[in-house]
């Protein structure tokens, strides 16, 4: 993978979600409580897409369709949900949301929400709320409008996942915390099916604690962002592969990127990834494919 960066300005610590054709990034920007639009073709574009509202603070967020984002956000001690029909590109942001949908409330400030777009857009999931929240939500899309939060149709966990992501086939992809007598073992992986009841796979991802994963529907090739290996590796983007051993699948991890302080990792066309890192100044770095070389003749 050759690595650019296209963004290395934006103040403090960013979410991403990329639009449903890669055309544009969109950039929820932790400090300054507001969402930018970047054109991927022209990073030097880019507009504010959501703007900050006096006592909402914006944690994640998520695209439904290329006109509608859908945005989790705090007030106070109150967790919602919020959709926002996004303006013609230089019309002002779409400060007031179409809809707004409680997920609860919770005294613990904590909490590092993201929200998972099915593959087919017609479900998302909401994870990293605080306690005594839910592991994980699930609310239907209908249009552009989000159905009541449930549990319904999502995997039992013992644990707050560290990572979700959403396979081609709207499978689970968990990355849990070992057990705790487990020393040394980080993060499993978990594949399960799209109903939540049936694990169609489970074993150590060879990682330590993951922060953040996509699964590209295009590639089919599942990306995390971790602090390293166990047994050593950079902090940064890995791949996972899937590997036999003795006929039995495990996870081989792959690195493909030294970052510090990971924050987020999206999925772009053409088997591109979009990744942002840094706390005090985010950047913003595009892996794509590196073309292979030429074809040695036949001897």
């Amino acid at each position: 993978m050759e690595a650019k960066v296209i963004v290395d300005d934006l103040a403090g610590p960013v979410r991403l979600a990329a639009s449903p054709t890669g055309q544009t990034l969109y950039s929820l920007r932790l400090e300054a409580r507001d969402v930018l639009g970047i054109d991927l073709e022209d990073p030097a574009k880019r507009w504010t897409a959501v703007p900050a509202a006096p006592g909402v603070d914006p944690k994640a967020v998520g695209v439904i369709d290329s006109s509608t984002l859908a945005v989790v956000v705090r007030e106070a001690g109150t967790w919602s949900i919020r959709v926002h029909r996004l303006p013609a590109p230089g019309n002002p942001g779409a400060a007031d949301p179409a809809q707004s949908v409680k997920l609860g409330s919770s005294d613990d400030s904590g909490g590092e929400p993201k929200v998972v777009v099915s593959p087919a857009r017609d479900w998302l999931a909401i994870t990293g709320l605080p306690t005594p929240l839910p592991k994980i939500l699930r609310l239907t899309i209908t249009g552009a409008r989000l159905g009541p939060p449930s549990e319904r149709r999502c995997p039992p966990l013992a644990d707050r996942p560290q990572a979700v992501t959403v396979g081609a086939g709207g499978e689970w992809g968990l990355f849990l915390p070992a057990a705790t007598d487990a020393v040394g073992s980080g993060s499993t992986f978990s594949w399960v099916s799209p109903s939540g009841a049936q694990r169609l796979l489970h074993t150590a991802s060879g990682l330590e604690r993951v922060d953040d994963a996509a699964c590209c529907r295009e590639t089919g090739l599942l990306w995390a962002l971790a602090g390293g290996a166990i047994g050593g590796g950079a902090e940064g983007l890995w791949r996972l592969d899937a590997a036999y051993v003795d006929g039995r699948q495990i996870a081989r991890p792959v690195s493909i990127g030294a970052l510090a302080s990971p924050t987020a990792v999206v999925c772009l066309p053409h088997g591109e990834v979009a990744v942002s890192h840094g706390t005090e100044t985010s950047r913003i770095v595009r892996f794509t494919p590196r073309a292979a070389g030429p074809k040695e003749p036949d001897q």
